[in-house]
Formats: C-alpha cells, structure tokens, sequence
C-alpha cells in the first residue's frame, strides 16, 4: 500500500508540473519544436525539443527555428552562418551538415532563436500528437486515482 501511495504521488506530481510547465510557456511566448533529423547534433541531438522565441535581432552564429520555404507547416532549426541585412536574408548550417543550406531564409521566416533545448523529450511528439499524449497522462491520472478510491474504500 504505501509503494502504491509513493508511485502514485510522484506520477501525480509529475503530471501536475508538467502541465504547469506547459502553460508557464504558452503564456511566455515560448514556442516549442520537435527536431526531426540530426543535422544539428551534437548540441541538440535528433528527437530533442527547442524552446523558441522572438527576437528582434538575428545575428551570426544564432540557432534559429524557421519555415521552410513555401511551407507554413513545416520548420527546421539551423545555425545561422551569415546574415544579408539589404535583403532580409540569413543564410543557415546544420552543425553537422557538410555545406550551407541551399537557399536563404528570409528573415520574414524566422519562427525564433532557440533559448534552450531538451534532448530526446521531442520523440513523444514526433510520434504521437500533442492531444493524445495529454489524453494518455491524464487517463493515467484518473485510473490511479480510482484505483486510489477504491483501495482506500475497502
């Protein structure tokens, strides 16, 4: 009984802060990113999630989240190795790609500079959606709850 009421606080807490976490980022402005490929390892390994925000300068040597060209929905974290200030353009790097990204970015494009990152917490949401992970944490929430009620009422 009491291992139970141990494993049962420490996934209640857990769940309680993420969702406080959750919601202190969404009220910063704080956007956050799922990176889906290694092309900036090894200072954010693939699977990792970015914490992105907007900044009024973009400079050289800044790791940056952006749309990728034509595609609102799709984005990519890179480094930026040069900026065109006359033509609103950075120029961005994988860290571990061999050459510079094709085209430029258009600063337009900027999601933001990437404050700080996470690894591996990304893979939950590259595989399953947003929805269905708080879904699941909040079943598992309410099942140890129950399970809870009903031992207590015996």
């Amino acid at each position: 009984m009491k291992v139970f009421n141990i494993i049962y606080n420490i996934i209640a807490i857990t769940i309680v802060l993420a969702f406080l976490f959750t919601a202190g980022v969404a009220v910063s402005g704080t956007k956050v990113f799922a990176v889906a490929t290694p092309s900036m390892e090894t200072e954010i390994p693939e699977g990792s999630i970015v914490f992105v925000r907007e900044s009024e300068e973009y400079t050289e040597g800044d790791v940056i989240t952006a749309k990728l060209l034509g595609d609102n929905d799709n984005t990519f974290t890179h480094r930026i190795v040069s900026v065109d200030t006359e033509n609103g353009l950075v120029y961005t790097k994988g860290d571990s790609n061999l050459s510079s990204d094709r085209l430029p970015t258009d600063m337009s494009d900027i999601i933001g500079k990437v404050v700080f990152s996470v690894p591996y917490l990304g893979l939950l949401s590259l595989n399953f959606n947003s929805t269905t992970v708080i879904l699941v944490l909040a079943a598992v929430l309410v099942v140890l709850m129950l399970v809870r009620f009903v031992i207590y009422k015996k």
